[in-house]
């Protein structure tokens, strides 16, 4: 049996902790492959070296807004849903969902793993902000960066530096702010955003993990973190991600505005008379049914 996921990263913290404990000297030799006596660390100021580290406010703004954006929208749209009228019979609304079209329309259809959803709950959006304020915010920049004084591998001697080294996990006296990485950290965070909302295998996962590693390779190619600084960083975030999932479960991603997500619905469920309709689906029933009657009564009319 498999452990589960917060007791395995957890072990994965304390063993790489334990490692760079025991052998602190990785860090400078990762650091020297970006260092050389006559260029120094060669890549800092180059133009994607100053993208990335200039990048990551812009993007947390932007991804921020737009959460809170898409949360409004979808909030407006589910309390419009309710005076949307269709035709369709009683029976047939069983099966049918409300979603929002990409052109921003309400509109009833059947499960269909083609169809487009949008939806963004006040869960997810409290999961990801708290995230954000908790890990990346407090505890890294705010604990780590201000208090921990670990010298950046720029401001060594051993790379043209002044000042003394020290290890990973141990408080220096040196006045730095190398660990842990507040860039990395934020970078960490935006891969949970497609995580909670698309899921692990979304494409936009694989964006965000790229651009993940483009900033862990910055950082350090510019001498600004050690690789301890960046794992500890990214694994701070997996740790605080996985802590709140137990606090604050949140629904699979990908569900529509007024019920499940469309592709999600198997042909068994449908054909067996016994296939539970959920919680959402649920109360929404009511709503299509009085709405499959609207017609009718227009023609008596």
């Amino acid at each position: 049996m498999s452990a589960p996921p917060l007791l395995a990263v957890s072990i994965l913290f304390f063993a790489l902790a334990d490692l760079w404990l025991a052998f602190p000297q990785i860090d400078l030799a990762v650091a020297g492959l970006f260092w050389t006596p006559e260029g120094g660390f060669a890549a800092r100021g180059a133009f994607w070296e100053q993208f990335m580290y200039g990048s990551i406010d812009e993007v947390l703004v932007i991804v921020g807004l737009g959460l809170i954006g898409a949360w409004a929208i979808g909030r407006r749209h589910a309390s419009a849903a309710s005076s949307a009228q269709s035709g369709i019979d009683a029976p047939e609304a069983k099966a049918m969902r409300v979603v929002l079209t990409r052109r921003g329309d309400l509109r009833l259809a059947k499960p269909s793993k083609s169809t487009a959803v949008w939806r963004i709950s006040g869960r997810q959006l409290g999961f990801l902000l708290l995230l954000l304020a908790l890990v990346p915010g407090l505890i890294v920049n705010q604990v780590f960066k201000e208090h921990w004084g670990r010298a950046r591998p720029i401001q060594l001697e051993p790379f043209g530096g002044h000042r003394t080294f020290t290890p990973a996990f141990v408080v220096s006296d040196q006045n730095g702010g190398s660990f842990s990485s507040g860039h990395v950290a934020a970078a960490a965070w935006l891969v949970a955003v497609p995580v909670v909302l698309f899921g692990v295998s979304s494409i936009w996962t694989g964006v965000a993990l790229l651009y993940l590693l483009a900033m862990v390779l910055a950082r350090m190619a510019a001498g600004a973190h050690f690789l301890s600084d960046t794992l500890t960083s990214i694994l701070l975030v997996w740790l605080g991600f996985l802590i709140l999932q137990r606090l604050l479960p949140l629904e699979p991603p990908g569900t529509s505005v007024l019920g499940s997500d469309p592709g999600s619905s198997s042909d068994s469920d449908s054909d067996s008379g016994s296939g539970a309709v959920s919680d959402r689906n649920a109360r929404a029933e009511p709503l299509l049914q009085r709405q499959a009657k609207a017609p009718a009564k227009q023609a008596r009319r």
